[in-house]
């Protein structure tokens, strides 16, 4: 991975810890788990980037939703092997 790609890819990490880690300490908590809820969560931080995204898009909407779901298998993927439930 070249150096632009390594640095960006490595802020995005941290900014999206950042955002995980002060969307769990300042959301309302599910009351039965005392913690945020993590399916009310996803859709929450999910959809306010999408929109960000998209609004940035100017003309590019489509591509960019193609990319959000390859990034989205991408993930699930990382997350598999790392989990080892391959």
């Amino acid at each position: 991975m070249n150096k632009e790609i390594r640095k960006n890819n490595d802020l995005a990490f941290n900014l999206a810890v950042d955002m995980l880690d002060q969307y769990a300490q300042k959301c309302e908590r599910d009351s039965k788990r005392d913690m945020m809820n993590p399916i009310l969560g996803t859709y929450n931080l999910v959809n306010q980037l999408a929109i960000g995204l998209l609004f940035k898009a100017d003309g590019h909407i489509d591509d960019v939703i193609d990319i959000m779901n390859i990034a989205i298998q991408d993930a699930k993927e990382v997350i598999i092997k790392t989990k080892g439930e391959e």
